[in-house]
């Protein structure tokens, strides 16, 4: 057995076969070849020169061809492999984080199902606190800012921001209060800031069927705030949180039992 080196007829790369190998393939162009042995060359001459490479032709051509192309499938195969491993990864993954959910659920609807309505502050958990931020965000964005005119345009600077948060009891009523600080600018005099005190109530609070609070709409408990002397311009709130507490926090404590966070 001789080795035989030659040049790709298709791409000019060098390849090697052995003398009795009937077929061979370029690794840098995949084409696959068919050998003969040229025999009116001179056997004296060299064996590189007694060999010709021809593109093979019927049943050995769909054989070269096939190897030719393994590197192919291969690729398409690794492709296909890796999108489902990530299916199937994926699948997975949002099956547990289903059941993680479920599982919550199931914690928050057992941890309120021992009271039908909120007694203290301690009932309160995250989610409640996030939901009563939502809609005491919405109530006042809706209160508005009142009239402006040509020298003074006021606006809320950021998202207002929650202070305190009562809860009032008595046996089946309870409310809550919880009390915002929102900041507003003079659009054309930036100098000019204002700080109100924004109480907003929850009245009607109860489970659903789910062991989750509900509440009817919330509603300001507030004045009108007056950012100029003219009385043209305002939105509704309080100088401060003691004025917001004694105005509407106070007034029941002596019907219901207050707690506070």
């Amino acid at each position: 057995m001789k080795l035989v080196e030659k040049k790709c007829p298709n791409c000019g790369a060098g390849l090697s076969f052995n003398d009795t190998d009937k077929s061979c393939k370029c690794d840098y162009c995949k084409r696959a070849f068919e050998i003969e042995r040229d025999n009116t060359i001179d056997s004296s001459a060299s064996i590189n020169d007694q060999y010709q490479l021809s593109e093979l032709k019927g049943p050995l051509k769909i054989v070269g061809l096939y190897f030719a192309g393994t590197y192919i499938v291969g690729a398409i195969i690794t492709i296909i492999v890796f999108i489902l491993v990530g299916v199937i990864g994926y699948n997975i993954y949002k099956h547990a984080s289903n059941q993680l959910s479920d599982s919550n659920n199931n914690s928050i609807i057992n941890k309120k199902s021992n009271a039908k309505y909120i007694t203290s502050i301690d009932d309160l958990d995250n989610d409640d606190y996030e939901d009563i931020d939502s809609d005491s965000n919405i109530e006042i964005k809706r209160s508005g800012n009142g009239v402006n005119n040509a020298y003074h345009s006021y606006s809320r600077d950021g998202d207002p921001k929650r202070e305190k948060v009562y809860v009032a009891y008595k046996k089946d009523d309870n409310v809550i209060i919880a009390i915002y600080k929102a900041i507003y600018k003079d659009f054309f005099h930036q100098e000019n800031s204002y700080t109100v005190y924004v109480p907003i109530v929850y009245e009607n609070i109860k489970k659903n069927e789910f062991g989750i609070y509900e509440w009817d709409n919330p509603q300001v408990k507030a004045p009108e705030y007056y950012f100029d002397s003219e009385h043209k311009s305002y939105t509704y709130g309080y100088n401060s949180i003691a004025d917001a507490y004694n105005s509407v926090v106070k007034p029941l404590e002596n019907d219901y039992k207050i707690s506070q966070k």
